[in-house]
């Protein structure tokens, strides 16, 4: 961001991830190769500090120095992917200390004084000191960075290969799978070529949205927002729950699995972070303040208010005035993912408990709540043959986990079991029919013809005021109900004409 003062403030996240070896972090690295729009990768023992800012290199002919960009100063506005960061020197790591948080590259060697744009995030995976990481001993013995670098990261994950059973299996089962998959048209045996195939820049992905049989008015090209489930690529995808209209669940739907194209996720990526500029409304500014004078105060055991001293508490990396920045990025990034226009106070919230995660290993309340039920699931499937009984433990399970977690947010409260009930006209609605479906479609193309909904302000909400503006000029027709409307938008969506998730409507 650049203020209007002059000031400039780092707006990309940097992301550090040190863990055990097998842990997938390289293939971590690679994909996000594949979806960035601009991405370089460079591995530490292979970079110096010259080749990741800027050399002055003096030419053979002529003998005159001129200036070559290095791999940073080549990723400006987009992902560097450092392999292997800790095999780098303390010098060269030094180098990259100015680009990783004022974003320039400042030269003045041999009568060349100039500061280049290095507007790019950081993504580095490193191992620890004693090759796996020791639990025993605290975070800075392990990681061996500097306080000065490791501030400079937004995020710290460490990724242990824990022992579990059932988590093996599933990666077994999958590396099998993936060693079993054969592309269509390709014999067995045959070597695949490389899918790192981004260019130097935005230019690429730009071209490749109009592609070569594009019209001459600029028509994109088609892109699927899902791929075909495939059981040899996606081994660790879970069936999406059968969606459900308003007021009764939808009979009769067998679980889907939904995933989402690469090329999709570039595109949405791409949208996401050069077209949406949300801004910082005052709650979530309040909660953001008040959740980083609770993370000093955790970090430093001294309590809030004089109250809940502990004493000093251990963190992957120090809780400085950069972690209030920290918090500011990650919750402004969850705002562009909704694309909203304004950072709001769940986007604090998500930005709090992902940056606990990352500093104190705190897992969200949601999160304890899937790996409880996950534990007492695998126990009951080894101690019980019994389907009927293993289905009423479940359902005892989910009100346990309900009533624990009442507890632990200041007291039990009474179990609310009356719902509020909808027309009747909105609940015997179990799916719409063709001719309902082709006038839907007509009065959202009318609507947006008379930018009633504009296509530029897209997300819209829903069910209001999308609904009413569906419904406004049906002369001689029923108006749609909720659940019309609902099943009418996830037909659209499987025809890739919109997205609709969380009550948003997106148009593609």
């Amino acid at each position: 961001k650049n203020l209007e003062n002059g000031t400039h403030i780092r707006g990309d996240v940097n992301v550090l991830m040190v863990g055990d070896p097998s842990t997938a972090k390289s293939q971590l690295l690679r994909y996000v190769l594949r979806i960035a729009p601009l991405a370089i990768a460079t591995t530490g023992r292979g970079s110096s500090g010259v080749g990741l800012t800027a050399a002055v290199v003096a030419d053979k002919d002529s003998g005159e120095r001129r200036l070559e960009a290095g791999a940073m100063v080549l990723a400006d506005r987009g992902v560097v992917c450092i392999d292997e960061f800790d095999k780098m020197t303390d010098v060269d790591r030094v180098a990259i200390h100015e680009v990783m948080e004022q974003q320039t590259v400042t030269v003045a060697k041999a009568g060349i004084h100039t500061t280049l744009n290095a507007r790019c995030s950081v993504l580095a995976a490193a191992n620890p000191v004693y090759g796996r990481y020791d639990p025993k001993r605290p975070p800075h013995q392990n990681i061996a960075l500097p306080d000065s670098l490791l501030s400079r990261f937004d995020l710290l994950f460490i990724v242990t290969d824990s022992m579990d059973e059932a988590r093996d299996r599933a990666i077994s089962a999958h590396v099998l799978r993936m060693h079993r998959y054969v592309p269509p048209g390709v014999e067995p045996g045959q070597p695949l070529p490389d899918m790192l195939d981004q260019g130097l820049g935005t230019a690429s992905l730009l071209a490749a949205m109009n592609g070569p049989d594009a019209s001459a008015d600029g028509a994109a090209r088609p892109c699927t927002v899902f791929e075909p489930f495939n059981e040899y690529l996606h081994a660790g995808v879970a069936a999406a729950p059968p969606r459900r209209g308003r007021g009764r669940p939808a009979r009769n739907v067998a679980p889907k699995r939904e995933v989402l194209s690469t090329e999709f996720l570039r595109r949405f990526l791409y949208f996401a972070k050069n077209m949406v500029r949300p801004v910082l409304a005052d709650a979530a500014a309040d909660d953001l303040a008040r959740a980083y004078a609770e993370l000093r105060a955790q970090a430093s055991g001294q309590g809030i208010e004089g109250r809940g001293a502990t004493g000093a508490v251990q963190t992957t990396t120090p809780v400085t005035a950069r972690t209030l920045e920290t918090l500011i990025r990650l919750a402004t990034a969850h705002a562009k993912l909704r694309l909203s226009t304004t950072v709001d106070a769940e986007d604090a919230e998500v930005a709090k408990g992902l940056l606990r995660f990352a500093l104190f290993k705190e897992k969200p309340a949601t999160a304890q709540r899937q790996s409880r039920a996950s534990r007492r699931k695998a126990k009951r499937v080894r101690t019980s043959d019994d389907d009927t009984v293993s289905d009423i433990s479940s359902d005892e399970d989910v009100v346990s986990d309900h009533a624990a977690d009442q507890a632990d947010q200041g007291g039990l409260r009474p179990m609310q079991t009356a719902q509020p009930v909808e027309p009747e006209s909105a609940m015997d609605v179990d799916e719409i029919s063709a001719d309902r479906l082709a006038l839907f479609k007509t009065q959202l193309s009318k609507a947006m013809g008379e930018r009633r909904l504009d296509a530029s302000t897209s997300p819209w909400s829903f069910p209001e005021p999308f609904v009413s503006i569906i419904n406004d000029g049906l002369a001689g027709h029923p108006v749609f109900s909720l659940a019309e409307a609902e099943h009418a938008l996830q037909a659209m969506e499987a025809e890739n004409r919109l997205m609709f998730r969380d009550n948003m409507i997106i148009m593609m």
